[in-house]
């Protein structure tokens, strides 16, 4: 009996012939055009050969069909890690374990951002093909004698599971802290926007499915000690159309950050965020904790309290990528004649930029 081309592709590529996929169902586009496996298998073959982009029109084709499917959740997260857009990608991955709480390579792929996640090693794990193993896989289309075994296996697996709560239960006590009185219940997502918005005004206009996103990410990034980044979210939530409830578990989340040191940005470099970043979008980044390096100007101290301009990106007389007014409640010891990297919250005065510093370090000068 001869075998579907859909199947057929779905063969070749469990052998890696990708391309020899793409070609078959390339053949039969018209006939599948209301597809959503043929959009979804030749845009996961299309991944695997590393055709981006055709990899993702296919995957967006498939989307308009059906939106609430691992395998092309998997696809289209995937996409964004490559790229490194690690934001975007996270988001993916929670949408799946919403579906599939236990999906092994939505948890693994939260995990590989989590500790190893900046930009060099992503693009070394593509280059090597290590992160295909966050891809999604092709499964053979099962007959019923298969499915009947599989219900039986399921029986079996379901005891192991039994045994396997306790690890669950470690797994959990393991985390940075206990965020379930922060959980959103049912009544919270049956009103996750503001009714009326006539009252306020909303610098970001967030759907359902943005609002839920932003929040578990804040949670997320927080379990995982990125502090800056929950804030991000929550800002992005604070900031938005959220419902009241929403914004009001986000700031009870903030009770539970800490305040950072310059070594934590060293074990955190992506956390450190750039001073073009936040000025493209103060309000985003409001309250968040930098360190930026440079020179200082104007410096001068009234009434206990010192201030200064720092001059970004100074500090080897080459260039200046801003000036931001900084302002200290204790006088610090600065040379203004050397180069300084400071410590401090982002701030917004007036609606303009500014720092609050918590401390500076200047290398020993050389004798």
């Amino acid at each position: 009996m001869s075998r579907a081309t859909i199947d057929e592709a779905r063969s070749l590529i469990r052998k890696k012939k990708y391309s020899n996929a793409i070609v078959l169902l390339e053949g039969v586009r018209e006939l599948y055009r209301n597809s959503f496996d043929y959009y979804l298998v030749l845009g996961i073959a299309c991944l695997y050969s590393r055709d981006y982009g055709n990899s993702y029109r296919n995957f967006d084709e498939a989307r308009h069909i059906k939106v609430q499917n691992v395998d092309l959740l998997l696809g289209q997260a995937a996409l964004y890690l490559v790229r490194g857009d690690t934001s975007t990608a996270i988001g993916y991955y929670l949408d799946i374990l919403d579906l599939e709480p236990e999906n092994k390579k939505a948890k693994a792929a939260l995990e590989f951002v989590r500790s190893k996640g900046d930009y060099e090693t992503i693009v070394k794990w593509t280059d090597t093909g290590k992160i295909e193993e966050f891809y999604p896989e092709v499964a053979e289309k099962k007959g019923v004698w298969p499915l009947v075994f599989s219900i039986f296996a399921g029986g079996f697996a379901a005891l192991a599971i039994l045994f396997c709560m306790n690890l669950s239960k470690a797994r959990q006590n393991a985390q940075r802290a206990d965020l379930s009185e922060l959980d959103l219940t049912a009544s919270d997502k049956s009103v996750l926007q503001e009714k009326d918005l006539s009252g306020g005004v909303y610098k970001y206009i967030l759907s359902d499915s943005q609002i839920t996103q932003a929040y578990e990410k804040a949670k997320f990034y927080f379990q995982n000690y990125r502090d800056n980044s929950s804030r991000v979210e929550i800002n992005r939530i604070l900031n938005s159309n959220a419902s009241q409830t929403i914004k009001s578990k986000s700031e009870l989340l903030i009770s539970y950050f800490e305040e950072p040191s310059f070594d934590s940005f060293s074990s955190r470099p992506e956390e450190n965020f750039t001073y073009s970043t936040v000025a493209a979008e103060p309000a985003l980044y409001a309250d968040c904790w930098v360190v930026w390096s440079g020179r200082i100007s104007n410096a001068k101290t009234e009434n206990g309290v010192f201030s200064c301009d720092l001059l970004v990106g100074y500090e080897n007389l080459e260039r200046v990528d801003g000036i931001v007014p900084v302002i200290f409640d204790v006088v610090p010891k600065i040379e203004g004649d050397r180069a300084v990297k400071i410590l401090a919250q982002v701030k917004l005065k007036d609606g303009k930029l500014c720092l609050f510093g918590r401390s500076v370090y200047q290398p020993l000068r050389k004798n």
